[in-house]
């Protein structure tokens, strides 16, 4: 039976092609929102609609499954679920296969000059060509193939190259040179190549007319020409000379498998057609390569799963999981084995989750030692195998104490189960504003704020913030010998300290004009180190300035403006977003009481990554 937390995200996610009903009414508010965040809310605009029933794609079993999701799951557990998936695969909707290798492509004007040419280049009109004499006659000269494809040498006279490959032109006038010159021989090297120009013409990034070498190939005119668009092919890629279609490229050929025999050279007048995209189908999971693919005729599940690199060591091979939208929008799921869905026939926009096999973690793990890391200015840093009962000062003295240089007012705790509970405060929030922003969408609320583009976003980037931060688990905690007994942690498996050295800065971020770090002087307080980064800006929330200690607590000036408030090295001052606009919304005046809190959760990461 498919696993209820697998059919929950098949179901959400199932096509990265699909919208079930038409959003265009919304279009301009969702456009305002991240990529990531408009899909998610997206899906909460469309979480009423009914899954279809169909002999043909649902068994028995899964109908039953599908009928108790709605009373078994609430939203926030539905969320919870699909989160632990997405963060054990990363990204949920992977991009088309091969064309971000265009994106990082950087154009630079090709050269002609040759260092060494293949030999089976054909010479022709253009060429620039030296010949050195060696023997009883010894001369060098630099010579250009005319338009008859002729060269004149005053030795041999005229000798026509035109037509000839790089090697057979040796070959020709090593004969000639054997006929007329004794004692003598004569050898080619090609100088500079003659210019060709081609035309990329169908569904292309920069369609129109290209002066290269007479030595590119195909792959060559495509990258200088920015590749295919969004609707063109990688795989469907045809050279026309003289009207007549010379070749065909599959970019997958070569991109893959290394296959370089159709990324034939071009000729001058040649005209490269990039035609419209295949058949695409997703594949993820537990793959080398997640991606979409496109799929030519006949090609089925192993081509696609050679496209995708095979499978992961862990991949369930007998639970994969197809995803398909039918012709009314409704979407089936159908569980496969391997041997099963090699001999299905798969349709464009066809969704392909390959399962993790159940975990054997506790069994690997059994007789693994706690262990914890210490990093920095310890006398003895490293990983120590943890005794029963010890604590952070039991650690410390084992490891010799600290250096001259640790700065122990800046001491980092790190655990990992608290860094989890932050993650799900943050996803927790996160999921809250997503189902605000599609019910707002939904409702019209936006229109009751002033600038309804400006708090989208600003809404919108918050939820990205929140569902992208990696929370490290910091816990507040004393590092000074003298004191650490009156709360000396007892250490858990995988907690890691940090002892950073003496630090001479004090950073100002969020809503400035400079954020940046600055060197700390006892002379400044809170009020001039605003005043370096320039000041606070016009969305600044000036009553809501915070700043976080070297020990990582966080703390409020009661007046920042009158009152000089001493700062210590390390120390982060942040400004936050003023977000009072919002509060005309009904769901940011619900999320409003956590998000003082969040927003210092935020900072606090952002601070310890740095």
């Amino acid at each position: 039976m498919i696993k209820k937390v697998t059919y929950l995200i098949l179901i959400l996610m199932g096509s990265s092609f699909v919208h079930s009903q038409d959003f265009s009414q919304y279009q301009d508010q969702l456009d305002q929102l991240p990529e990531s965040v408009r899909n998610s809310v997206l899906q909460r605009i469309n979480s009423d609609r009914s899954f279809p029933e169909s002999e043909s794609i649902l068994d028995e079993e899964k109908k039953e499954d599908e009928e108790g999701l709605e009373e078994k799951f609430s939203d926030l557990d539905r969320y919870d679920l699909l989160q632990k998936k997405f963060d054990q695969y990363g990204s949920i909707v992977p991009k088309p296969f091969g064309y971000d290798l265009f994106e990082d492509y950087k154009k630079t004007k090709t050269s002609d000059i040759v260092q060494s040419a293949p030999a089976d280049y054909i010479l022709g009109p253009g060429d620039e060509l030296r010949i050195n004499f060696s023997g009883s006659i010894k001369s060098s000269k630099k010579v250009k193939i005319d338009r008859e494809g002729n060269v004149f040498l005053r030795e041999l006279g005229t000798v026509n190259f035109s037509g000839l490959s790089y090697k057979r032109a040796q070959e020709e006038l090593d004969q000639i040179v054997e006929a007329s010159l004794i004692g003598t021989k004569a050898y080619i090297s090609l100088l500079r190549v003659r210019p060709v120009q081609v035309f990329v013409v169908g569904q292309s990034i920069n369609p129109g007319s290209y002066n290269l070498n007479a030595l590119s190939s195909l792959s060559t005119v495509l990258f200088e020409s920015g590749g295919p668009n969004e609707s063109g092919s990688l795989r469907n890629i045809s050279l026309k000379r003289s009207n007549e279609i010379v070749g065909k490229l599959d970019l997958y050929e070569l991109f893959i498998k290394g296959n370089s025999t159709s990324n034939i050279k071009i000729q001058s007048g040649d005209v490269l057609l990039i035609n419209s995209i295949g058949n695409q189908v997703k594949i993820f999971g537990e793959v080398n390569r997640a991606a979409i693919f496109e799929l030519n005729k006949n090609e089925d599940f192993d081509d696609l799963l050679t496209f995708a690199s095979g499978f992961k060591p862990l991949a369930d091979k007998k639970k994969i999981i197809l995803t398909r939208q039918a012709l009314d929008n409704s979407i089936f799921v159908k569980e496969f084995s391997y041997e099963q869905l090699k001999d299905f026939p798969l349709l464009a926009g066809d969704s392909i989750f390959i399962d993790r096999l159940p975990s054997i973690a506790v069994d690997a793990n059994k007789d693994r030692r706690e262990s914890v890391t210490l990093e920095g200015a310890f006398a003895n840093p490293g990983k120590y195998y943890l005794e029963n009962g010890e604590t952070l000062s039991d650690l410390i003295d084992r490891a010799g104490g600290y250096t001259s240089e640790a700065y122990i007012e800046a001491g980092i705790f790190l655990r990992t189960s608290v860094a989890k509970r932050e993650k799900d405060a943050l996803l927790r929030a996160a999921n809250d504003l997503e189902r605000g922003i599609a019910r707002a969408i939904q409702t019209g609320q936006f229109s009751e704020v002033s600038s309804p583009d400006l708090a989208i976003r600003l809404i919108g980037s918050i939820v990205k913030q929140l569902k992208d931060a990696r929370p490290l688990g910091r816990v507040v905690t004393e590092f000074d010998r003298e004191r650490i007994e009156d709360l000396d942690l007892v250490l858990r498996d995988e907690d890691r300290i940090i002892m950073p050295k003496k630090k001479s800065t004090v950073t100002v971020s969020g809503e400035v004009l400079s954020p940046s770090s600055y060197v700390y002087s006892n002379d400044l307080g809170f009020k001039d180190y605003l005043k370096l980064a320039g000041g606070v800006k016009e969305s600044a929330d000036e009553d809501n300035i915070f700043y976080l200690l070297p020990n990582g607590q966080a703390s409020k000036p009661s007046d920042r403006w009158f009152t000089r408030i001493p700062l210590k090295p390390g120390t982060v001052i942040i400004v936050p977003q003023d977000t009072t606009e919002l509060s005309r919304l009904a769901f940011w005046r619900g999320v409003l009481p956590i998000f003082s809190n969040l927003i210092q959760t935020l900072a606090a990461i952002d601070a310890l990554s740095d």
